[in-house]
């Protein structure tokens, strides 16, 4: 192997002597005496060498150090990795160390052998050692990937874990590499082996089995298993498991395939033809003519122990592997062997440090104490409160195993479980959940509370301001009601002025009218005589607006113009008031543009008396001043003269009309002015009316003002009144709520060490009885005090995790009251794998059934036929599965148990035997088993979470109780059962309507006292808790009345419990005196309805004594029947014993249960002549004794040698235990007597 490198060639002489030197001592060390699976032969030097051989072939360069490690690391995984002990294990790694050192002096061995030894091909693409934080970093990068695959799996990398994968990798890199893998159930070896298969694209195969699956169902899945290594040339990791093992056969034929690659006869006649034809086509893949059947056949043994890598997984016990080596030699000789066994503590701590990463257990302040209980070598020196807590959790996982340990070593009949790692994430898992659930609730009930105090806080402040307010209001409204009066006053004041002056206005009017009517006629007096001469001088306009503009021109151009053109001109200037007589200043004028609109447009009243008289003297009365004359000089002449006479006739008429014009004029202007005034006094009155208008809006607004100020005085009262009220009502929160308040943080505090125990309790005693749950639970808090972790010293576990409306609804669906019950009914609830319940009553069962009968149950059993469809159905929908005669575990429920979920194309699948199955969230399933003696195996406990609802005699007592009372006192019974529904319901109505007082509280916007839904909402909450209040109080004279019924029954109900309790223990007086509850409770049921002595008996009392001596009576004469003679003794004394301490009471002295027991054996009068100071009743009881049961027949001389002890026993206080032997036993400590005393 070593002749390739020329550096390390001379070392080959030093390894061999290691080896040889090496494998010697661990076969004197270890033997098979101390277990069955240390043996050692020659093949493990030949895996030693050619496990190097195949490390080093592919290398190019070696140096010493790394030859060594390597040489180690081979050694360790042969002898090191089967031993079952750390002392073990540590003995062969100091050997291991001084070998080295003997024979590699010229070696670093410091570097060489170095801890942790890890080889894999996984990082440097060859065999080599590799670092264990980097292989940590690469298989955490891996799992990202796997993680996308597989659902619900969480590989936790602490150390042993690492060096798990890197063993189990090296077997799978090796031809023939078989692993038996042995170590407790749920540490992971499947999971482990899953893992790695994947991480080297191997695939990977399981059976899944059931109980009906046989020897030919595995013979099938064996030649499709070889086809695919064998023909197809497929890598395949089988993992078979030893719960797999349904028949003997299987290992046979395991263990022929280990040994010869082949399984005689399983390839026969068709299948054998059609497995060479497969085997014939894959040779022809490799390039391979291979003709006759024997070659085909070799190829394909040579292809299987190539490609097929079998993995057994078993679970640690000593006679299995003994058997196991006897009957499977090859298991042993031809897989490597793997002890994994439990974890480590260091392990455990190192899983819960990793898994409570997230959860805030931070405490600054905290200081461990020097006493603190350390169980892992990694924990600090100065741990942190998180440390100590994830110490916590390791002492209970331990606590479980020395509990084990301690009841096998007694003897004791308390049933154990195999505690399995499955525990420990259990409660790691609860932890986590109940910590940030239950630090939410608290955080955010806290809240809501802050918030209530504060707006009860801010009403207090309020009603205080708004009393202040209440004399501001008033005030403000006097004020309102007097400036509205003065508003009245002005108002009126303003309205009488208002009327003085629409009186003057009216009278106005009236003369004004009159002058009206004068003016009117003046002027249609001138306006007749105007129109005498107006159509005239209307003409005239007509005719100078026909004058054309080029007449004009031609005017103009005349340099000397006709005389009647010129005069003709000169008089058209003359009246519109340019008199002139120069020919070129006239036509100057005449060529004006707005010449002909100004001769329109003239105003009659512009000509002057002057003018006219100039006109008449100059022109009017000159003979070529005609329109004919003038017409016939020139065109545009003409109509000017017209026009010009016109105007002239017209100023005339004017002048003769002016006296009656100017009267007009005058008339007009007093017109005006009386219209003026009458306008001023017009606006006035508007003013006023205005002004009035205001006055009253003004006051409107101040009536309006003044009522809103008395509406709101008036609410402000009301409101202050209501706000005491509410005040006062809430006071009582108030302070229980500051009081609470007070309390989270207390509850915060002991947040961590309350979910510690809590969930610790969940995940690990479910199995136990009460007794050894309370002794569990006392030693871990114990525990928690020693390491001063604080917790909540009266902590009520099943108040804890569940709700008052979830304890009314547990009882409603008749779940038993005892504290078992209840914390079985919280473990159902909070469960994180599915329940496995020991229900021999079948109360559980009911109650379940009640529990969820909203949906859709399905029951079945592991005896049904059609197990597998219900199965598969109830997966598929989501059904809740009940699975009865848990007892008879069918393993084809495992992949559901262990949750194998794998994602695929947005589907989550489990695969039930040959199925895919889409597995819904909703689903949900129960296991029962009535037989309380039913033992299951690592496998099972690892994978359920056991609830033992195994009767205990509070709850038989209770179940007694009631069953007298629905008998005997209906009446009683119904009102006990209403009542327990009525006060549960008042709990939780009452806690309801708390919630809806902080929730109103907190949704409210603003103050409350403006919010009046808010105050009708607080008082009608208030109004209704108070009635909740009163009828609780109702309640407590009912419950007065049915606690005094149920007292005189409570005897009764007592000595049933003590009865079927005696029944049981009979078991360890001769192993066939096993009694059931179930007999019990026929009986007794027969007893109370079907008992002939109870016919025509009413009254109450006596059909009591009537039931008790017939349950009694009953009880001896069916159970008497089955036992020995000499054991009917020891009943009837027990069944005396509890007729006296449970039926007369607990201050009978003894010597009245003395004479009792004797009446019961039988009558005798006769007296023994005993000179102790002895009561009547007991010398008769003696005198019975002596003459009816042998052993007393030397009674009065035991009395008389023993008188001292036996005055100081019948003088004591405690007459039931120590009691003196005044019998014959000679020796014999199972004497009959001493049974029955002391039992």
């Amino acid at each position: 192997m070593l002749k390739k490198f020329n550096n390390i060639k001379s070392s080959a002489d030093s390894l061999t002597n290691d080896m040889i030197e090496f494998f010697l001592p661990p076969q004197e060390q270890f033997t098979v005496d101390q277990q069955s699976h240390y043996i050692y032969s020659s093949r493990e030097m030949t895996r030693w060498v050619r496990g190097i051989n195949e490390a080093i072939r592919h290398v190019q360069s070696l140096n010493g150090e790394e030859l060594v490690r390597l040489w180690a690391h081979e050694a360790l995984r042969l002898f090191h990795d089967r031993l079952i002990y750390d002392y073990e294990r540590q003995w062969t790694e100091k050997a291991i160390d001084d070998i080295a050192a003997k024979h590699f002096s010229n070696v670093d061995l410091n570097t060489a052998l170095k801890r942790p030894i890890l080889f894999s091909d996984w990082l440097a693409g060859h065999y080599a050692s590799i670092d264990e934080d980097e292989l940590r970093q690469y298989i955490q990068g891996r799992l990202k990937t796997y993680y996308e695959e597989e659902v619900g799996i969480q590989l936790v990398l602490f150390n042993q874990v690492l060096d798990q994968v890197l063993r189990i990798d090296r077997v799978f890199r090796q031809p023939q590499g078989h692993l038996l893998l042995i170590g407790l159930s749920g540490t992971g070896k499947a999971t482990l082996c899953r893992f790695v298969s994947w991480l080297n694209q191997i695939d990977f195969f399981q059976l899944k089995v059931h109980n009906k699956y046989t020897a030919a169902d595995f013979d099938d899945d064996l030649r499709q298993l070889l086809r695919r290594s064998g023909c197809k040339g497929e890598k395949i990791v089988f993992l078979l498991d030893e719960s797999n093992v349904m028949d003997s056969s299987f290992l046979e034929r395991m263990n022929t395939l280990l040994a010869n690659g082949e399984v005689p006869g399983l390839f026969e006649g068709d299948e054998y033809s059609a497995l060479l034809n497969l085997c014939k086509e894959g040779a022809q893949r490799q390039g391979l003519m291979l003709d006759s059947n024997d070659e085909l056949y070799k190829w394909f043994t040579i292809q299987v122990m190539r490609n097929l890598h079998v993995v057994f997984t078993m679970n640690p016990s000593a006679n299995g592997l003994r058997d196991r080596a006897s009957t499977s030699p090859a298991l042993f000789n031809r897989c490597v062997l793997d002890w994994l066994g439990d974890w480590s503590l260091d392990a455990y701590y190192h899983v819960a440090s990793e898994l409570t990463q997230n959860v805030d257990i931070q405490k600054a302040d905290y200081v461990a104490p020097k006493t603190l209980t350390r169980l892992v070598a990694g924990l600090p020196v100065e741990p942190s409160y998180r440390d100590v807590m994830n110490n916590a959790f390791v002492f209970v996982h331990q606590s479980l195993h020395k509990l084990n340990d301690t009841l096998r070593k007694k003897g004791s009949t308390t049933k154990t479980i195999v505690i399995t790692p499955s525990h420990f994430l259990d409660a790691i898992q609860h932890f986590i959940k109940i910590t940030v659930e239950k630090r939410t609730e608290i955080e955010e009930t806290r809240q809501h509370l802050i918030v209530g105090l504060d707006k009860i806080h801010e009403t207090v402040v309020q009603v205080e301001q708004l009393q202040a307010s209440l004399a501001d209001k008033r005030k403000e409204l006097n004020d309102k009601n007097e400036e509205a009066n003065l508003k009245l006053k002005q108002m009126i004041h303003d309205q009488q002025e208002a009327e003085k002056k629409r009186i003057g206005s009216q009278e106005l009017q009236v003369v004004l009218a009159q002058q009206q009517e004068q003016i009117v006629e003046k002027r249609k007096t001138v306006m007749i005589d105007l129109d005498k001469v107006e159509p005239a001088v209307q003409e005239a306009q007509q005719a100078v607006k026909s004058i054309k503009k080029q007449n004009l021109v031609e005017i103009k151009n005349l340099n000397n113009p006709p005389q009647g053109v010129k005069i003709t001109l000169e008089s058209i200037c003359l009246l519109l008031g340019e008199e002139t007589t120069d020919w070129k200043s006239i036509r100057g004028i005449m060529m004006r543009d707005n010449f002909i609109s100004t001769i329109v447009n003239f105003e009659s009243d512009n000509i002057t008396p002057a003018i006219a008289n100039k006109m008449k003297k100059n022109y009017i009365n000159n003979p070529d001043y005609s329109y004919d004359k003038v017409n016939r000089a020139s065109a545009a002449c003409g109509p000017l003269v017209k026009w010009a006479t016109a105007q002239l006739t017209y100023a005339d008429m004017l002048s003769k009309v002016e006296p009656l014009r100017n009267e007009l004029k005058n008339l007009e202007k007093e017109a005006e002015k009386k219209v003026a005034d009458m306008q001023a006094t017009n606006d006035l009155i508007t003013t006023l009316e205005t002004s009035i208008a205001q006055y009253k809006t003004e006051y409107a607004d101040l009536i309006s003002a003044a009522q809103a100020i008395k509406t709101d005085l008036s609410h402000v009262e009301s409101k202050v009144e209501r706000s005491i009220a509410l005040i006062k009502n809430l006071s009582l929160e108030k302070v229980r709520w500051e009081s609470t308040s007070e309390s989270y943080q207390t509850q915060l505090a002991t947040l961590i060490g309350d979910g510690f125990l809590i969930s610790t309790f969940l995940a690990y005693t479910g199995y136990f009885d009460q007794m050894t749950r309370q002794i569990l639970f006392q030693q871990w808090q114990n525990h928690l005090d020693k390491a001063k972790i604080p917790y909540k010293h009266d902590l009520a576990r099943v108040e804890y995790v569940s709700t008052a409306d979830e304890r009314l609804r547990w009882e409603m669906n008749l779940l038993p009251s005892d504290d078992l019950c209840r914390e079985n009914a919280v473990m159902l609830k909070s469960f994180t794998r599915y329940p496995l319940i020991i229900d021999p009553s079948g109360q559980a069962f009911e109650f379940l059934h009640r529990e969820y009968r909203e949906k859709n149950i399905v029951q079945t059993s592991f005896m049904d036929a059609g197990f597998r469809k219900q199965l598969e159905s109830a997966l598929r929908f989501g059904t809740t599965l009940f699975i009865h005669d848990a007892e008879n575990f069918d393993p084809l429920i495992n992949p559901v148990l262990i949750r194998d979920l794998r994602r695929t194309s947005g589907r989550v699948l489990i695969t039930i035997g040959d199925k895919d199955i889409d597995f819904s969230p909703t689903f949900r399933m129960f296991l029962f088993t009535r037989d309380s003696d039913a033992e299951f195996g690592p496998d099972i406990c690892s994978r359920v979470t056991f609830v033992n609802f195994t009767v205990t005699r509070s709850s038989l007592q209770s179940q007694c109780l009631y069953k007298i009372l629905r008998s005997e006192r209906p009446d009683i019974d119904s009102k006990r059962s209403d009542l327990m529904k009525l006060q549960g319901e008042f709990a939780a109505k009452l806690r309801h309507l708390e919630d809806n007082l902080l929730k109103v509280l907190n949704e409210s916007e603003g103050t409350i006292l403006d919010n009046d839904k808010v105050i009708a909402t607080l008082e009608k909450i208030k109004t209704e808790a108070s009635e909740i209040m009163q009828k609780v109080e109702e309640t407590d004279i009912v419950l007065n009345e049915v606690e005094k019924v149920s007292h005189e029954y409570l005897p009764m109900a007592k000595a049933c419990s003590s009865i079927f309790f005696t029944l049981s223990s009979l078991s360890t007086i001769h192993m066939l005196y096993q009694y059931s509850l179930r007999f019990f409770m026929e009986i007794f049921e027969h007893i109370l309805y079907h008992n002939k002595r109870l016919e025509s008996i009413t009254n109450t009392t006596q059909r009591l004594d009537i039931i008790l001596k017939s349950l009694f009576e009953t009880i001896f004469i069916r159970v008497s029947r089955g036992m020995l003679h000499r054991d009917r003794i020891t009943l009837a004394v027990q069944l005396t014993r509890i007729y006296l301490k449970n039926i007369i009471g607990e201050n009978m002295t003894f010597e009245d249960e003395f004479f009792e027991i004797a009446q019961v054996l039988e009558e005798n009068s006769d007296m023994l002549n005993i000179q102790n100071k002895l009561s009547d009743p007991q010398k008769r009881a003696l005198s019975h004794l002596t003459t009816n049961i042998p052993s007393f027949k030397n009674l009065e001389r035991q009395i008389a040698s023993n008188s001292d002890a036996f005055d100081k026993w019948l003088n004591s206080n405690d007459l039931t235990t120590r009691v003196p032997v005044v019998w014959e036993n000679n020796g014999d400590k199972k004497n009959e007597i001493n049974t029955a005393v002391y039992s």
